[in-house]
Parts: C-alpha cells; sequence; structure tokens
C-alpha cells in the first residue's frame, strides 16, 4: 500500500529499564512459570501510548524481583551484573566484553549521541523515527541530517548513505521502526551496516526485533562479530515487561563499550538485574507475547478495516494510524472508558499533528477497545 500521502509531522509521535545474588540469576526456575491471570479492563487504566507490554513480565521476572527485594538497600554485585552479561553474549555469539549495560535504551541512545556527536559530529537518521538520539545529538552540538521515509514509511537506505560524508560519525536505523512499525529487508541492511561502517558507525536499534518470528540474519548482530562498527541498541522495556525496571544494552566493540561506559549516568539496579537474567532464560515467554501480539493486531486491524481507517499495521506492538480531522479527538473520547491514548488524554490532539501510535494492549483490550472505537465512529 503507497502511504505517502499519510505522512506524519515529527510531532505525531505520541509518547505517553555475591554468591547468593549470582545463585538467584541462575536458578532456571525463576525463568519458567504459567502467566497469572489479568484483570478485567476496566479496572485499572489501560495505557495505550507507551508500548509497553500490557501482559508484564513473565512470571520468572516477578517471582525473581520477589525474591532480591531484600537487595534493594545494595548496589547490585559486580557478579551479578556480570552473570547478566554473559547470558547476553552467550545468545549473541559474542563476548561479555561486547556488552554494555544500561538504564533502558534510552540510556544507551543519549551515551552513543554524546561519543560520537559532541563538538560538531555528524549524523544521519530518518524522519519520522524515534527522537531521543537525534535529538540529544543535537543538544551537545552535532549535526544531524534527518533522511525522510520511503512511500511505505520504511527507512530509505539509499538516500541515507548518499547524506554520509567527510563529517558523519554516526548512523541511525531503527529497525522495526518507531513509530511507524515498518521493518528493512535484512539483506538490504546487512548491504548498507558493510557499505557505511567503514566510513561512518552504524547504529541498528534493535528494541522491537523480538516481536518478529525468529529466522537467521534477521539481526545485525553478526557485524558486529565480524568486527564492523557496528552497536546494536536491545531493551527488556517492550517484549519482556520490563519498561519500569529500566534495563537495556548495547553490542558494539569492546574499546567502543569501554568509551561508552564512561558516559554512563546511572548503576546498575540489583531487582532490575535479577528480573533481566531471570527473563533471558524464558524463551516461551517470549513465543507467547508474540503469539498474543499478533492477536491483538487483527483483532484491532480488523475494526480498523470495517471502519475504513487506513493504518500501518507493522511488525511491534503498535499500529501507526493516520487520522482525519474528525478523529483528533478520540484520546479525549476513550479517556472515561479508561483507555489512555496519550500521556495526558484531558488535551485534545492538536491539529497539527496527523497520526496516532496506538499501542496493543492484551487480547480482551483489543476487543473492548474495538468495540468503543466501532460505536465512536458509527454514531
Amino acid at each position: 500500500m503507497d502511504v505517502s500521502h499519510f505522512l506524519p509531522t515529527r510531532r505525531a509521535l505520541l509518547a505517553g529499564a555475591a554468591a547468593t545474588t549470582v545463585g538467584l540469576a541462575l536458578r532456571p526456575e525463576l525463568a519458567r512459570a504459567a502467566p497469572a491471570p489479568r484483570r478485567a479492563p476496566g479496572e485499572d487504566p489501560v495505557r495505550l501510548f507507551s508500548n509497553e507490554n500490557r501482559y508484564g513480565p513473565s512470571e520468572g521476572a516477578k517471582r525473581a524481583i520477589r525474591e532480591s527485594l531484600h537487595l534493594s538497600s545494595r548496589y547490585a554485585t559486580t557478579d551479578s551484573v556480570n552473570v547478566l552479561k554473559r547470558l547476553i553474549a552467550e545468545q549473541e555469539g559474542l563476548t561479555p566484553e561486547h556488552v554494555l549495560l544500561t538504564a533502558g535504551s534510552f540510556e544507551a541512545l543519549t551515551i552513543i549521541a554524546a561519543e560520537y556527536a559532541s563538538g560538531g559530529g555528524g549524523v544521519v537518521c530518518a524522519d519520522l523515527t524515534f527522537p531521543v538520539l537525534a535529538n540529544y545529538a543535537e543538544r551537545v552540538g552535532g549535526k544531524v541530517q534527518r533522511v525522510p521515509l520511503d512511500a511505505t514509511l520504511t527507512h530509505d537506505l539509499a538516500a541515507m548513505e548518499a547524506r554520509v560524508g567527510a563529517g558523519t560519525k554516526l548512523v541511525s536505523v531503527c529497525n522495526p521502526n518507531n513509530p511507524t512499525g515498518t521493518i528493512v529487508d535484512p539483506a538490504r541492511l546487512r548491504a548498507f551496516c558493510e557499505a557505511v561502517s567503514p566510513r561512518a558507525t552504524v547504529l541498528v536499534d534493535e528494541v522491537y526485533l523480538n516481536y518478529l518470528e525468529p529466522a537467521p540474519g534477521q539481526s545485525m548482530v553478526d557485524q558486529v562479530r565480524t568486527g564492523r562498527s557496528v552497536i546494536i541498541a536491545r531493551s527488556f522495556s517492550k517484549i519482556y515487561g520490563l519498561a519500569g525496571m529500566r534495563v537495556g544494552y548495547a553490542l558494539a566493540q569492546p574499546q567502543v563499550v569501554q568509551r561508552l561506559s564512561e558516559l554512563r549516568m546511572s548503576l546498575p539496579n540489583s531487582t532490575s538485574i535479577m528480573a533481566a537474567t531471570a527473563s533471558l532464560q524464558d524463551k516461551p515467554f517470549l513465543a507467547r507475547m508474540r503469539k498474543l501480539t499478533a492477536e491483538s493486531r487483527e483483532v484491532t486491524t480488523r475494526v480498523l478495516d470495517e471502519l475504513g481507517m487506513k493504518y500501518i499495521a507493522g511488525h511491534g506492538n503498535f499500529l501507526w494510524i493516520p487520522l482525519t480531522r474528525q478523529q483528533l479527538d478520540l484520546p479525549v473520547r476513550f479517556a472515561p472508558h479508561g483507555f489512555h491514548l496519550m500521556t495526558n488524554p484531558n488535551v485534545p490532539i492538536s491539529l497539527d499533528d496527523s497520526a496516532l501510535r496506538l499501542t496493543l494492549g492484551t487480547v480482551e483490550e483489543m476487543r473492548a477497545f474495538g468495540t468503543l472505537l466501532r460505536s465512536m465512529l458509527k454514531t
């Protein structure tokens, strides 16, 4: 579908990481358990604006949190941090020296911006994409070039490569892209990394990659394995359901990890480290979340199709929905029903915004959302 006439403005993104410790981290029973029952829609605010996992963390992660609460009075131990780094490295075919733990991917993006953009370093990124890196890069004196997405709201890699010049220090690709949810063909992205990385470091933000069914070569982590100047950003905030725990990480060459580590402004959190470690060991949880998210997407898009609303289904846990003028007050209309579509549901979306990034909630929540949407737009 050609959606070039639905291209949104940049403002359209609607936003709203000791021995006993190591023993707890390595206990596999913490990572596998049946999910707890959810409360019914309406019993708590249904936040559909910040791409949180409405199912919450795995039962193993929640158990790890409960069993590590006594560690809240302590700083995280080096041993517990190293356990998590080792697990990540083993899964990615890297060494722990390739892994940098951060306070969510947010901190990873800001320190990467500080490293490469400070003092006038050039940054090339897409427009529209997650704005944190580009905005922070500008704040530290970087020269940011934003390259429009193509007609399918996907990164235009050819146009981005054409912008790489002598002063370019960093090129950023968000894949799947936030907020459009579109993905770049892995072969094309790999060729892009191979062509650009000798001239500038390539950052590939893979925060939403786990929502895709696993396939060989899907991640660009192999570019790190082969020693290229590529950085991968990941997070436990999305599919793992640990947004409030603030755990993310970057994968890069050890010398880059060392430089970036010196820019961190946070310390690891004991309980968060335990939760992330348990989460990483629960493979069935990821598969279950992918299945449920796909069902939520299908439930929602069926109603959108029925109402004739355009959308980009995307590959994350959200939809990108262009709005007509008559639909701009949807967040205000949904708020009394307990559905929050923006950070402040009492304020209407301004007229210069043109689209809504709708987080996919649970299957039950999206069924209720669809019923409400149908009643609002058919009356």
